[in-house]
């Protein structure tokens, strides 16, 4: 859909809700299946799985996988609390009856990468963040396990009739991603 012109904005899971339903925002891509999202109809995209970032002279970058429990022993940098991300990512730590105590915190992915490049930080991210990113000579990312998370991520949009053109085009190329 050549002509279709895009904006795109970060923004909480709430925000992007809240902006569905006042018309400022037409389409958001959030997580489907962690907190509620009544009223939307919703593609899936992918599964999320997590990871944990390290530095390649870091302790842990050569391991297999690494257990929820023994990451939260690492000097973190993380995701603010209001980021949706973050909240799995407590949980997951409060299931593996942890409790990290972050060393810094920001609402920035680049920064998360930043820190843990610069200042030899550990943090918890998305596996597919790797791929975005391209390959990073000293930056390791090592499996996250017990207990193995994974959620899913799509498109969602307020299930109004009659659906919008724009709306429909764009679930439209989502399935065919």
């Amino acid at each position: 859909h050549a002509g279709i012109e895009l904006t795109v904005l970060s923004q909480s899971s709430v925000d992007i809700l809240r902006n569905l339903e006042d018309f400022s925002i037409d389409v958001g891509l959030t997580y489907l299946d962690n907190e509620p999202i009544e009223g939307m109809r919703a593609e899936s995209i992918y599964m999320e799985r997590y990871c944990l970032l390290v530095r390649a002279d870091h302790d842990l970058a050569g391991k297999a996988s690494v257990t929820w429990a023994d990451a939260a022993k690492q000097p973190l940098c993380l995701l603010t609390p209001n980021m949706q991300n973050r909240r799995i990512i407590d949980r997951a730590f409060r299931t593996a009856n942890s409790k990290p105590t972050p060393r810094l915190e920001t609402n920035s992915v680049i920064n998360l990468f930043s820190n843990v490049h610069l200042m030899g930080l550990a943090s918890v991210v998305p596996e597919y963040f790797l791929d975005i990113l391209g390959p990073m000579s000293d930056i390791r990312a090592v499996p996250l396990v017990a207990p193995e998370i994974e959620h899913s991520v799509g498109l969602v949009a307020v299930d109004r009739d009659p659906v919008s053109p724009l709306v429909l085009a764009v679930f439209e190329s989502a399935r065919k991603v």
